[in-house]
């Protein structure tokens, strides 16, 4: 009884991680650089980077942006789920659009969206010297790079701020993901670092030179890992794999 009670608990915690899994969020908010926009960086635009964690490619097509203004200028994130505006009337949500026209992230692929007053089509220089101001001229092959166009409405403040994925731009929209964050601040600047994929968070962590594919960039003037950083694990991995030790142990215990 004793053996089968054991397969009985790690077979619950395997399908229990496995549903977990498939609960979570696919898309998050895996880096946040309120930094840009300080105009000595060569690009003057705050960025954050979204990365699909999951194993199905997600449409982005018609998503939006909002900082803390969502609500009540807030600086906490909210919950995945919740009914919030998305902005009012004078500052309409931010339109995510990746540049030649993409609207997919693929599994594990991550896109860098840049603060502009117009989409990605037409922001081919402020996307030229983001490019150039991390990379220099050595550009990684298929960077996926767009904007938020936000009408200068949405500027991440380096005092603390909130950035806010919904799956459209309308009051109705579902809120995707959720990160909010505080004081920027170093010598170079590090990005916030999100590369465990929390999501309904706030982000402490800074990037490091080394750490999490976090390097200098080309200009000296900031340290981040825009679309070097390694896919977040899964927030379930850490379940799943307890459940298939708990399981292992069971096997063991029915072959003594």
């Amino acid at each position: 009884m004793r053996r089968v009670a054991l397969n009985r608990l790690a077979l619950a915690a395997v399908a229990s991680c496995l549903l977990a899994r498939a609960a979570s969020a696919d898309i998050v908010i895996t880096e946040v650089d309120p930094y840009g926009s300080n105009g000595s960086d060569g690009y003057s635009a705050d960025w954050f980077e979204l990365t699909n964690t999951g194993t199905s490619a997600v449409s982005i097509a018609g998503w939006s942006m909002v900082d803390n203004h969502a609500a009540s200028n807030t600086s906490n994130p909210y919950g995945t789920g919740n009914t919030i505006s998305i902005g009012n009337a004078s500052n309409a949500a931010a339109l995510l659009t990746l540049a030649g026209g993409v609207t997919t992230l693929n599994p594990g692929q991550t896109a860098i969206f840049l603060e502009s007053s117009s989409d990605a089509a037409g922001s081919g220089t402020l996307i030229a010297n983001f490019e150039s101001a991390w990379f220099g001229s050595s550009v990684p092959t298929g960077l996926l790079i767009g904007t938020y166009d936000d009408a200068g409405n949405f500027g991440l403040s380096q005092t603390a701020d909130m950035v806010n994925i919904f799956s459209g731009n309308s009051a109705s929209s579902a809120l995707v993901a959720s990160v909010a964050f505080g004081a920027d601040s170093g010598t170079p600047v590090g990005t916030f670092d999100n590369t465990l994929g929390a999501n309904n968070t706030t982000l402490t962590t800074k990037s490091a030179a080394g750490v999490n594919g976090a390097f200098l960039s080309h200009s000296g003037l900031e340290i981040g890992s825009p679309d070097v950083a390694p896919v977040p694990l899964p927030a379930a991995l850490p379940l799943l794999l307890s459940g298939l030790g708990l399981f292992g142990a069971a096997r063991r215990a029915r072959k003594a």
